[in-house]
């Protein structure tokens, strides 16, 4: 049975992987800027609607982020928010939506090799293996060898959306202390009103209350409900790992794409995705453990009391898991495990 984070990657990934079909059913002729403006805005109001229902103040949650981390949630709705939406809205205005899907598994690529190079996550060979067999398919599309080797604009695009999401996702791991759906909101709302503002600004004319409401609705779930469940990913098994539960999202796309837009992908097209799914095999096998030590830490995230939350309490906590600051001794020990918030070791 998969533990609590390889299932929420993989939720995140079904509602976020369906989304380029799903676009393409409404774009239309709707300005690509004004849809990632849409998207964005229907993440945040769906986000907090259920801020209001679970009674949690975003702005109280966000004057308690230190300095370093407000600068890194700017970035993270700059970079996932404002550019990435721009460049995918852009690629699936041009490109299929099997062929937007198959490239989204290089955010996963993009997420560990930031997570590698940045932060310093420990990359075993089976990833590496997977991510070179992403690399390959991903190759064949952008390359487009049965055109000549030229290059594809759609993919190019794609590609841009993924290296900002990968920041993103290097980003948002570190802002701990915001719960997931006080994160995506603020997200939301910030790259929401920017992108339509952008679009206006740039001359959009209005498209259909139902291209609206469309748009927002995808962006609800697409966006808004997907993203809550990857920031809980991150916590729980870090960029890397997160990220590749979370390449199975474009597979569901390809399935979203011939069933609901009766695309028929070309004979390269399945040579990629055969590449990718070689690629997540082996991605999916990897196994981590070993003796590590565990440093004197002072922390809040919602918890259980497992081997690594051995403290008191006042009486005032609620039933598990739950919400408190609490304070970790050292502690050496080994184990299977993630480069969630409490493994963030050397190696």
């Amino acid at each position: 049975m998969l533990a609590q984070g390889p299932l929420y990657s993989l939720f995140s990934a079904a509602l976020f992987g369906v989304s380029p079909a799903l676009a393409k059913l409404v774009i239309g002729d709707m300005s690509p800027v004004l849809l990632a403006g849409l998207l964005y805005l229907g993440s945040g109001l769906g986000l907090q609607l259920l801020l209001f229902w679970q009674r949690q103040k975003t702005w109280s949650a966000l004057r308690g982020l230190a300095l370093h981390q407000k600068l890194k949630l700017a970035g993270a709705v700059v970079c996932g928010g404002i550019l990435a939406p721009l460049c995918l809205t852009f690629g699936i205005q041009t490109g299929t939506a099997f062929e937007v899907s198959l490239l989204l598994n290089l955010e996963t690529v993009a997420t560990t090799l930031i997570a590698w190079l940045i932060f310093h996550e420990y990359i075993g060979p089976r990833v590496w293996t997977g991510k070179v067999l992403l690399l390959v398919g991903a190759g064949i599309i952008t390359l487009q060898p049965h055109l000549g080797f030229v290059f594809s604009r759609s993919a190019l695009l794609i590609l841009g959306a993924c290296l900002f999401w990968g920041i993103d996702n290097n980003l948002t791991r570190d802002v701990e202390d915001l719960p997931p759906t006080v994160l995506a909101s603020i997200k939301g709302w910030g790259a929401g009103t920017f992108n339509t503002a952008l679009a206006f600004a740039l001359g959009s004319k209005l498209v259909s209350p139902a291209q609206v409401a469309g748009s927002l609705s995808i962006g609800a779930l697409s966006y808004g409900v997907s993203l809550v469940l990857f920031v809980k990913a991150l916590r729980e098994i870090g960029s890397a790992r997160a990220s590749t539960y979370f390449a199975a999202g474009p597979f569901f796309g390809m399935v979203a794409a011939l069933f609901f837009l009766g695309e028929h992908p070309s004979s390269f097209q399945w040579l990629s995705a055969v590449f990718m799914a070689a690629g997540l095999w082996a991605l999916y096998g990897e196994r981590h453990s070993h003796v590590h030590q565990h440093e004197p830490l002072r922390h809040s995230h919602a918890h259980t009391h497992d081997e690594h939350h051995q403290h008191t309490h006042d009486g005032s906590e609620g039933p598990e898991p739950h919400t408190h600051e609490h304070h970790h001794d050292p502690l050496t020990h080994a184990h299977a495990h993630s480069p969630d918030i409490h493994h963030r070791h050397g190696h």
